[in-house]
């Protein structure tokens, strides 16, 4: 629609008149988004941190549904002195960081083969 030249020279205006702002934006949104990120740091730190024991017990009702596959999530957490809402929120925590995270599921992987080769060699024992 617009010929070339005149489209070309309308963007190099609008970026010649628009840079000092936009570096000034720029600056500022840098120093925002800095600000931003250390206060997440600082607030999900505290929220990701999840104790040794409650993620063990966490692993453990995770085992227990695993090797009884009857058993309720009620029924599992309560053996570990948890509450429904309790797992969940424990649930969301070790969600939230990775790292736990993938020590939990390496522990449920491990609890989940370790119960497959114990049952395979006992139908080789057969």
């Amino acid at each position: 629609m617009f010929p070339l030249g005149a489209t070309f020279s309308a963007f190099l205006f609008g970026a010649l008149v628009g840079m000092p702002a936009r570096a000034a934006a720029a600056s500022a949104n840098a120093a925002m988004q800095g600000f931003l990120i250390a206060q997440d740091d600082e607030g999900s730190s505290d929220e990701d941190n999840v104790p040794s024991d409650q993620v063990d017990k966490y692993i453990a009702v995770y085992s227990a549904m695993q090797k009884n596959h009857s058993l309720s999530v009620e029924q599992a957490a309560s053996k570990q002195g948890l509450t429904v809402d309790q797992f969940r929120t424990l649930e969301d925590k070790i969600e939230r960081n990775p790292v736990v995270h993938e020590r939990v599921l390496d522990a449920l992987k491990a609890s989940a083969t370790g119960k497959k080769a114990a049952a395979s060699s006992n139908q080789n024992a057969d």
